[in-house]
Formats: structure tokens, C-alpha cells, sequence
């Protein structure tokens, strides 16, 4: 990941700022000064030259001088609020008569996963920094526009021009990054499993599909765990598992979770991939760790352990 850290003394003409109204913190066309990292005499802090590794794979963005653009783009953004007249539209799904919970997962080497937890998107992103254009293109051809109004460590404000009028969209992210995009969940590689295939597919192929989602749920704890969450939401996410405090299960058969179903190629093949994971299950071969730090760990390891046996 590239940093941009600046002297202790800097040059107002060393750099050319975007002036976003709203936005808060100062904002150049290449790096974002933050302001947990520096005092106001313009001195950085001891010891916040960098950025902070968390653990042996995580990082956080709040502890550098200056971070790039680009990677602090480089974020799962949550989609937080919307202006009145577009709220129902992009927050409400009218089909399911249901709330959506939209993403987007953008990476340092610009691919994108968007809203994992409605209608899955797995693309590309281009920024322009001139013009302030995210763009979006997907699988298929589908491609999105968004400007950037204001922009901080953990704060994206957008605007989707539609046809019925521009969009101002609010947007959060934790300022926490993977060192390797492919230990992070949403990553593109990493859902797969979940793009419906267009033929029928192989035994082996539905069991490398399994294993996928059974490694994306490891990764899923793993990745709660190390941002520290208590309340674990699966909401969209499709799941042939019942989750317990510090146990696993199936869903019944025949009230297995339809959105798990359309992954497949038919429900036959659906139900071929349950048996795979539930006879596993049913061995029981994995390991459970005898002193876990969290039961949410404890999962993610165990499950680390079951795509290993897939």
C-alpha cells in the first residue's frame, strides 16, 4: 500500500488541495492529511509516522501522517443515508418488500464488490481524480458513475446522477484494511462461488463452489472478530448454516435458504453441495480450540478447518 507521509514542515505550494464544502478534513488530489495523526503546530505525533498494523493482518488507516487517495478509497464502504427523494429506491427492496443493506468493497487493485447483501456485483473502479468520477464497471456490462462530494478516513459522500434527479448518498467505512486483499471476505475471489453458473456443473465443481462458501464464512468471522464486533448481522448473505454460540448446524432441508439455492446451477445441485457440507459435519473431524478468544473466532477457525477437508 503506498503512503504519503509529509514533513514536519510543509510548503503550502507543495500541494494542490480539493475544496470539498462539507468536508472536514483537508483533502489533495493524491493524499488525505488526518487528523487523529497530527497536532496543530503541524508536527506529527511520536510513533504515528505509518500506518498502525492492528495484527498480523489488518491495518488502520487513523495512525498515518497522510494516506493516498486511492487507498483510502480502497475500503468496505456502507451505505449509510440518502437524500429524501431517492431513500426508498436505493434502502428499500420493493420486490421482497424488505430493507437492502448496499456495499461497496473497493480494492487497491481496483476491483469491486458491490452490495454483497442484495444483488451481488463484482467489477472494476476507475477514479478520475479530476473530474472527482468513481467509476464502476461490472461483469457484464452494468457500470455505475458516482462523484465525489466530500471524502475522510471513514466518511464518503456521493452523488448518483439518475434519471430522476441526482442522488446524494452518505457512506461509512472503519479506516481498517486487509495487507492482503485476499484474506478480506468481500473481496471479488472470495464470492465467487455465489456468480449462479450457466451450465451444469461437475461433482467437482459443486464441491469447489462449497468449499467457496464455506471459506468465505472462516474469512466472514474472522474478519468480525478483528474489527471487534458484538452484534453480527448474516442479513443477505446466503448461508446453508444455523449459527450457535460456539456451534455450527444445518438448515433443514427443505427449508434451505433460497438465495444459498440460486448459486448453484438447479436445487438438485444445491442439495448435492448440502450433503457435502452436512455429512462432513456429521464426522465430526474438526477441532474445536479449547480456549478460544471469542466464539466468533473459535467459528471462524473451525470453518478455516471444514473448507480444508472439502
Amino acid at each position: 500500500m503506498f503512503i504519503s507521509v509529509m514533513n514536519k514542515m510543509i510548503l503550502p505550494a507543495l500541494f494542490c488541495f480539493w475544496c470539498f464544502s462539507a468536508c472536514r478534513q483537508s483533502v489533495s488530489r493524491h493524499t488525505i492529511r488526518t487528523a487523529e495523526s497530527s497536532k496543530e503546530d503541524g508536527k506529527a505525533s511520536p510513533g504515528q509516522e505509518g500506518i498502525k498494523d492492528l495484527d498480523t493482518s489488518m491495518v488502520s488507516l487513523k495512525t498515518a501522517t497522510a494516506v493516498a487517495l486511492t487507498d483510502v478509497i480502497s475500503q468496505v464502504w456502507k451505505f449509510e443515508d440518502a437524500d429524501k427523494p431517492h431513500w426508498n429506491e436505493i434502502f428499500w427492496d420493493s420486490v421482497t418488500d424488505k430493507r437492502q443493506y448496499p456495499e461497496l468493497a473497493l480494492f487497491p487493485d481496483h476491483s469491486v464488490t458491490a452490495n454483497a447483501r442484495c444483488v451481488l456485483q463484482i467489477g472494476q473502479w476507475r477514479l478520475n481524480k479530476d473530474t472527482r468520477e468513481l467509476g464502476l464497471l461490472f461483469r457484464g456490462g452494468g457500470k455505475t458513475t458516482y462523484l465525489i462530494r466530500d471524502i475522510a478516513l471513514k466518511q464518503l459522500s456521493l452523488v448518483w446522477n439518475k434519471t430522476n434527479g441526482p442522488a446524494t448518498i452518505k457512506l461509512s467505512a472503519e479506516a481498517l484494511v486487509y495487507k492482503r486483499p485476499l484474506d478480506d471476505p468481500y473481496y471479488p475471489a472470495n464470492n465467487q462461488w455465489r456468480i449462479k453458473p450457466a451450465a451444469s456443473e461437475t461433482h467437482e465443481q459443486i464441491r469447489q463452489r462449497v468449499k467457496g462458501c464455506v471459506h468465505f464464512y472462516s474469512l466472514f468471522f474472522l474478519d468480525n472478530h478483528l474489527r471487534q464486533e458484538t452484534d453480527i448481522s448474516f442479513i443477505g448473505l446466503p448461508s446453508c448454516f444455523v449459527w450457535y454460540n460456539g456451534g455450527i448446524g444445518m438448515q433443514a432441508k427443505l427449508e434451505l435458504d433460497k438465495k444459498w439455492i440460486d448459486c448453484f446451477y438447479n436445487s438438485d445441485q444445491a442439495y448435492t453441495g448440502y450433503e457435502m457440507v452436512s455429512s462432513l459435519l456429521g464426522q465430526h473431524v474438526l477441532k474445536w480450540p479449547e480456549h478460544p478468544a471469542s466464539w466468533v473466532e473459535q467459528t471462524g477457525e473451525v470453518l478455516g478447518q471444514l473448507a480444508g477437508k472439502l
